[in-house]
């Protein structure tokens, strides 16, 4: 939906309707040019067909993200505002689970341009709908954040979160860990990428492989980094790889190696502005003060 109104130009927000158990749909709606009927059958007949495979400007590039709603249920509505027309579109998986798109209706509309699409929710999973979407969004710019439809005008929905360290460029950030204190370590940091933050898995990171007799400390200190669970690394698209599904990152040699080389900026970089902080104090009560910012702000294997 993003990539429509990028591509449109729409300075209109795109809008999330969350479910409710008066209305269990949850749907996305863009205002970007709409897609034609002959756009509809040709982007929907195939997996894996996409017009943006060949660019980072856009989040989508695998062709798969149209089907996501797929992976919840058996079916799901698409409806095109194209051209003063508004039609809308049945996709579903038959009895030989093969997926398949039905024409339901066209109608003269006088609505914006735009593509929505929506799917149905079973009433035992609507508030996890809701978490899911405040959770989501959490990072977005506020210039790309959407107008959600479903809540109360005096609800705050996106939940505030307190920055307590963060680089000078904002490529990486710490937020405040409100979790009780027992479960706040070996969780996973977060890459944060085309605007969708990914645990990153240690695991799979395989730090073992950057060690040497010089720096086999330092990769210690870095994997305890990763593993709290508030600590945000921000990367442009594309330069990590990620999982055709989109959910997770893909750890191929060279995701591995741009992680690590970022998390040992990283890493540095806390150091340096724990020294500026110290090193602005006018007085010793002002350096304790700065100090339990730094200290309380920082992972606690990581604090000495």
């Amino acid at each position: 939906a993003l990539d429509a109104n990028s591509e449109g130009g729409s300075p209109r927000p795109i809008e999330v309707s969350i479910p409710s158990t008066m209305n269990p749909h949850f749907s996305v709606r863009d205002f970007g040019g709409g897609l034609s009927h002959e756009d509809i059958f040709g982007l929907y007949s195939k997996y894996g067909k996409s017009t943006k495979r060949n660019s980072n400007n856009y989040i989508g590039a695998f062709g798969i993200g149209k089907f996501a709603p797929l992976s919840y249920g058996n079916n799901f509505t698409i409806v095109s505002y194209n051209g003063g027309v508004k039609s809308s579109y049945n996709v579903f998986v038959n009895e030989d689970d093969d997926t398949r798109i039905v024409k339901l209706n066209d109608e003269p509309s006088s609505e914006p341009s735009g593509l929505s699409i929506e799917v149905a929710v079973s009433d035992g999973d609507v508030e996890n709908f809701r978490k899911v979407v405040q959770d989501f969004f959490r990072f977005f710019p506020k210039n790309e954040m959407p107008k959600f439809i479903g809540i109360g005008e005096d609800e705050d929905f996106l939940v505030d979160y307190e920055v307590l360290m963060e680089s000078n460029n904002g490529n990486w950030f710490i937020i405040e860990d409100k979790k009780e204190y027992w479960n706040r370590n070996h969780s996973n940091a977060h890459a944060v990428m085309g605007r969708v933050h990914y645990p990153i898995n240690p695991d799979a990171l395989n730090l073992s492989q950057f060690e040497t007799d010089d720096d086999d400390q330092e990769t210690r200190q870095i994997e305890q980094l990763i593993q709290q669970d508030n600590v945000y690394i921000r990367f442009d698209i594309g330069q990590l790889k990620l999982h055709h599904s989109r959910e997770s990152l893909e750890y191929n040699k060279a995701t591995q190696r741009q992680i690590f080389d970022t998390l040992r900026v990283v890493f540095s970089e806390i150091q340096e502005i724990a020294k500026e902080k110290l090193g602005d104090a006018e007085d010793l009560w002002d350096a304790k003060v700065k100090y339990a910012q730094v200290v309380n702000a920082l992972p606690r294997t990581l604090r000495s």
